[in-house]
């Protein structure tokens, strides 16, 4: 399963229109993406049919926020969801940089039966194979977007697949950052993990600021088939 991120609704239409199968809202790609605006949520859930994930980031300082920041952040989730969206991408952590499972819970008290996405703030974790049984705990947790930590995605295939054991199909993992054509096929293969994230390695020149190209989506929903 492919889910590609969408930077303007230009990018919505041409993610549905050459297969790929979930989209990932964002604004401010050069930012790591965040919290998109409300019009842009609203069209893009009108002008397609697949599944639309949102960011819900409100700034790329780092992952830990203030008590005001959660309420902004659960204002946005709930938006999202009036708006349509099947699910949010969210993460928090504390000052060790560890889930910050009492802000984590805050969040997810306003989820209403959508799907919840923990994003790549666990790559930031000193154990993402722990953090994954930490998160096991919050049932709206339903997907895990991840390169295995720091570093190099291929490299970190050891990490991603005790990582996939550890969710034991209660979370679905996404492996993202870092995946290409060449790599996709042994990514998922070898881990076990059926679900990628791309971004710039389906635009032209491989640069946020360019168009998706349809034909490189195209081969990459092929490859994963």
């Amino acid at each position: 399963m492919l889910e590609v991120i969408a930077t303007c609704l230009e990018d919505v239409k041409r993610i549905e229109s050459a297969g790929g199968k979930r989209i990932e809202l964002i604004s401010s790609y050069t930012e790591g993406g965040l919290t998109p605006s409300y019009a842009f949520i609203k069209k893009a859930v009108e002008v397609v049919s697949i599944p639309i994930h949102v960011m819900i980031r409100p700034h790329a300082k780092s992952f830990t926020y203030t008590e005001e920041e959660i309420e902004m952040m659960k204002e946005d989730i709930i938006v999202a969801q009036k708006l349509g969206a099947a699910g949010v991408v969210l993460g928090v952590l504390n000052e060790r940089n560890e889930v910050d499972e009492e802000k984590l819970a805050d969040l997810l008290s306003v989820v209403d039966g959508i799907n919840v996405t923990y994003h790549r703030a666990i790559d930031d974790i000193k154990n993402p194979v722990e953090a994954m049984s930490t998160l096991k705990k919050f049932h709206k947790v339903t997907h895990v977007l991840t390169s295995g930590g720091q570093g190099n995605i291929v490299e970190n295939i050891p990490v991603l697949t005790e990582m996939q054991k550890v969710s034991d199909g209660q979370i679905q993992l996404v492996a993202g950052a870092g995946v290409t054509k060449e790599n996709i096929k042994r990514l998922l293969d070898e881990t076990g993990i059926t679900q990628a994230h791309v971004g710039t390695a389906v635009r032209e020149g491989k640069s946020c600021f360019s168009e998706i190209d349809l034909n490189l989506v195209q081969e990459l929903v092929e490859i994963i088939k």
